[in-house]
């Protein structure tokens, strides 16, 4: 074992490719300590924790969680916007949390049925019955519909349009030539997001669900479940919520902590300075308010987990974080294999 972690992780209960079982494995061939399912507003079922249990005497230890999608803290009204906190040592058989899995779920189909009709709008191929298909059941994200896209040859050709429009745009226009220099730079896993996919992105493609409890409604959910609340991946949500209001929220203590190691696929390209130092402000903030450091591979894929594991300039930095989370006597092992 090397004993790094990976406190994020997805699984096929939401936005995964690999069933809980099919990570865990990976995670102990590739020497991973700890890890960590923080499916989107998803638990594991009674079936999946009796399948985890199985494997409550491996080497490779395992902790329940979810990740929690959230709207922006009252202070902030009436922007919109969505964030995400990750909550660790949850019980998974919580009667509110499961409530909120079952409203949020109900959320995201309603969601993906708006996303499908603006991507139709846009000329995209298309449908609902598509995405449904790409997940397996009904939890669907962002992953799902960009597969369901890849479904038809067709819409290659509508993405490279758009792609080429932005090119154009951004040869006028400063800011948007910013978004499309890093697009490119991230490589075609990155385009959809970019051009269609996201809040802010250059074609209208993108909603959001219409169930967001704000952050300290997720929060709440999170520590009635006996779990710790994390803020995660805060470059996902720094345009929304700048450091100068992220920091009285830190030192109100309505967040038990933040991912601190995060970002990986940000690092080759031209984001990399700009997300190394605002980590090690996250750092700094977390050490100064006596907070909780979490992170990890945010992996979806086998490929992203082996991704991190071999990059150990940065998942090293995930080493000690379970430790550091249970010395503060605030979660119960049962909802894990470390007891």
């Amino acid at each position: 074992m090397n004993n790094i972690e990976s406190l994020h992780t997805h699984t096929t209960l939401s936005d995964g490719k690999l069933s809980h079982r099919e990570m865990f494995d990976l995670a102990e061939s590739l020497g991973v300590s700890v890890i960590a399912f923080t499916d989107h507003d998803a638990v594991p079922s009674p079936a999946i924790m009796a399948e985890l249990e199985t494997m409550r005497g491996r080497t490779t230890k395992w902790i329940v969680g979810i990740e929690v999608t959230a709207g922006l803290p009252k202070e902030l009204a009436p922007q919109e916007g969505a964030m995400h906190i990750i909550g660790l040592f949850v019980d998974p058989a919580n009667k509110a949390l499961i409530e909120h899995c079952v409203k949020a779920q109900k959320a995201r189909v309603k969601r993906m049925n708006e996303i499908v009709g603006k991507l139709q709008k846009l000329g995209f191929k298309i449908s609902a019955d598509d995405c449904l298909e790409m997940s397996g059941g009904e939890s669907v994200g962002r992953p799902h519909i960009i597969q369901a896209l890849h479904k038809y040859p067709e819409n290659n050709i509508v993405m490279e349009k758009i792609r080429l429009e932005m090119a154009d745009e951004a040869s006028r226009d400063s800011v948007i030539q910013k978004h499309y220099s890093h697009m490119m730079h991230k490589g075609e896993r990155q385009y959809p997001f970019t051009l269609f996919l996201a809040p802010n992105a250059f074609r209208d493609g993108y909603a959001e669900s219409e169930y967001l409890p704000d952050l300290d409604e997720a929060v709440k959910v999170i520590r009635d479940a006996g779990g710790v609340a994390m803020l995660a991946h805060y470059f996902s949500i720094r345009s929304r919520m700048p450091f100068e209001v992220l920091e009285p929220i830190l030192a109100e203590k309505r967040l038990d902590g933040m991912e601190t190691v995060y970002g990986l696929r940000e690092y080759g390209t031209d984001n990399e300075a700009n997300i190394e130092k605002e980590r090690a402000t996250v750092r700094e903030l977390v050490k100064k308010y006596g907070l909780i450091s979490g992170g990890g591979s945010d992996a979806h894929t086998k490929e992203d987990l082996e991704y991190y594991v071999a990059n150990d300039h940065f998942s090293n930095e995930s080493i000690g974080l379970t430790e550091g989370i249970l010395a503060t006597g605030r979660v119960d092992k049962k909802f894990s294999s470390l007891g």
